[in-house]
C-alpha cells in the first residue's frame, strides 16, 4: 500500500484495537454498502469490494493481523525517520549563506579601498590641474 491508500482499518472503519466481532460487523456493513450488485452503474464498486474483502481477509485472521500491525508500526517508524532526516537536512540557504557573506565582505573591502585611493589621489590631481592652468 502506498501512503495515499487507506489502511485496512480505515477501509472497514474500525479502530486498530477492534475485536474480531467488531471487524466482522464492520465488514458486513461495508460489504452491504459497497457491493457491486447494490451499486449498479458504479464502475469502481467492484474494486472497492475487492479492497474490502482483502482488508477483511487480513484483519479476520489473527496471525495475518499481527503481521499487518507490525508492518504498520514499521511503516509509521519509517515515515517518522524520513521526516526527521528531512528536517535535519540543511536548507539551500544554510548551504549557500557563507558564500554570500564572502561576496558581501569582498564588495565592502573593494569599496573601501576604492574610496581610500580616490581620496588620497584627489589632492594630487587637484594640484596637477592647478599647475596646468597657471
Amino acid at each position: 500500500m502506498s501512503d495515499a491508500q487507506p489502511t485496512h482499518y480505515d477501509l472497514l472503519s474500525v479502530p486498530p484495537d477492534a475485536t474480531a466481532d467488531m471487524v466482522r460487523a464492520a465488514y458486513r456493513r461495508a460489504a452491504q454498502r459497497h457491493h457491486p450488485d447494490r451499486c449498479s452503474g458504479d464502475a469502481a464498486a467492484q474494486q472497492r469490494m475487492a479492497h474490502i474483502n482483502a482488508a477483511y481477509a487480513v484483519l479476520s485472521h489473527p496471525e495475518r493481523r499481527a503481521s499487518y500491525d507490525v508492518w504498520m508500526r514499521a511503516r509509521q517508524a519509517r515515515r517518522l525517520a524520513d521526516a526527521a532526516a528531512q528536517a535535519a537536512r540543511p536548507s539551500r540557504f544554510a548551504e549557500t549563506w557563507p558564500w554570500g557573506l564572502v561576496a558581501a565582505t569582498a564588495a565592502l573591502a573593494l569599496a573601501t579601498v576604492g574610496t581610500v585611493l580616490y581620496k588620497t589621489s584627489l589632492p594630487a590631481l587637484v594640484i596637477a590641474t592647478h599647475a596646468l592652468t597657471r
